[in-house]
């Protein structure tokens, strides 16, 4: 019973890990593709549309998310990397008996709340950038 019981935190920190891991491809996922392109097609629209029509507060807010991606970026990337660590100890503790359940599980419920504002992160930048690729879209045909 007690072979179990320690399977089960082992078994949800190595699904936090791989949600880990894939946070981290999420994010250079947004940067190689979403963020570079929209860089490219701030460059674009600047020394074209920008010139000849009033595009100021679609420029400005694009620019706004791609300084805030670009902040974020590493500090998602630096709270993985912190994530992965504390979960790998936190796996390394708990099969060396080191926990109650009690401890294990709010060790476990503090890195779920680390891992979800992540994940929360990653979704509100794909969606800022989707409604800007849009906007872009737009703006080009005009």
């Amino acid at each position: 019973m007690a072979a179990c019981a320690s399977k089960t935190p082992s078994r949800t920190i190595d699904a936090m890990q791989k949600r880990v891991d894939k946070v981290e491809r999420r994010v250079e996922k947004l940067y190689n593709n979403d963020f570079d392109y929209l860089v490219k097609q701030y460059q674009a629209l600047d020394t074209t549309v920008a010139r000849n029509k009033d595009i100021q507060y679609e420029m400005v807010l694009l620019q706004a998310y791609l300084q805030q991606f670009e902040t974020q970026r590493v500090v998602i990337k630096e709270s993985a990397e912190y994530s992965r660590k504390q979960l790998s100890d936190l796996k390394d503790d708990i099969n060396n008996n080191l926990y109650d359940e009690k401890t294990t599980s709010r060790y476990i419920q503090d890195e779920e709340k680390e891992l979800h504002m992540m994940e929360a992160q990653i979704k509100y930048f794909q969606e800022k950038f989707d409604e800007q690729r849009k906007v872009v879209k737009q703006l080009r045909k005009e």
